[in-house]
Formats: structure tokens, C-alpha cells, sequence
């Protein structure tokens, strides 16, 4: 068995030391290019998003609620619940600094007898302000009037 594992590794050895010199080397280039690759995007990144002037800030999200539930239920506003209740968004200071909310586009309760849970795009808040959530859970609370 010993000479077994012996012979394994010493035979062709020349064939093995060019093998593990080439392997080294096309590491070194595929990390090459990787590192500049990435340093392609920072630079493209600078171009597009221009850092002076722009800030992130932590929206509160409320939900827009249009048409009525069915006669004899209510949309209770003080029970919706929104996940995550929170969207981090980055624009620029002067814009940003006037924004309180981000609002979710509309959710049609026309009809309902039943609370709903439903998955709600965010509205756009401004060109030139990127938010970080796309989609928000929406649970819908419809109660019977008078409870």
C-alpha cells in the first residue's frame, strides 16, 4: 500500500510540477480579471451615481388604500400590517430631506368581506432615488361593522 501512494506521487513528476505551475497562473489571471472588472463597475458607478449630494434615509411605508370593503365591513387602518415597515432609499440630500414616507402603489379593497394578505409594489418615489425593497406584504384587516 505504501508503495502504492509512493509511486503515485513521484512518478511524472515533471508533468505534475507544469501542471500546478499552469493551474498557479491562470489562478492569478482569472483574480487579474476579476479585480478589474470590478474596478470597471466602481468607476461606472462614480459616473452614474455622483456621491456629493446624495444620502440614505430610513422611510416609514404606508400602504394606499382605494375603493370600499362590502356593505356591513370596514378597512381597519389602525391593524394593517406591513413587512418590512421599512425601506432604506439613497437620493440626493435637498430631495430626500423633504420625504417623510414611502407609499406603496394601490391596494383595491373594493369588495372585501375578509381580511387579505397581498404582495404590493412601492410607488417611485422620485427619479434619481433608489429604494432598496421593491416589494412590501400588505395584511388587509376587513371587519364587520360595529365590532
Amino acid at each position: 500500500m505504501f508503495g502504492f501512494i509512493k509511486n503515485l506521487l513521484t512518478r511524472n513528476i515533471a508533468l505534475k510540477i507544469v501542471s500546478l505551475v499552469l493551474a498557479l497562473a491562470l489562478w492569478f489571471y482569472i483574480v487579474n480579471e476579476l479585480n478589474k472588472g470590478s474596478e470597471e463597475e466602481r468607476m461606472l458607478l462614480r459616473r452614474v451615481l455622483p456621491t456629493e449630494g446624495m444620502v440614505a434615509k430610513r422611510l416609514s411605508m404606508r400602504p394606499i388604500f382605494i375603493g370600499r370593503p362590502r356593505q356591513g365591513f370596514v378597512l381597519d387602518n389602525k391593524n394593517v400590517v406591513v413587512v418590512p415597515e421599512y425601506c432604506i432609499v439613497v437620493g440626493p440630500k435637498d430631495l430626500l430631506g423633504k420625504i417623510r414616507f414611502a407609499y406603496t402603489m394601490p391596494i383595491d379593497v373594493t369588495g372585501a368581506s375578509k381580511t387579505f394578505t397581498k404582495p404590493v409594489s412601492l410607488n417611485p418615489i422620485a427619479p434619481g432615488v433608489f429604494t432598496e425593497e421593491t416589494l412590501v406584504q400588505i395584511t388587509v384587516p376587513i371587519e364587520r361593522a360595529g365590532n
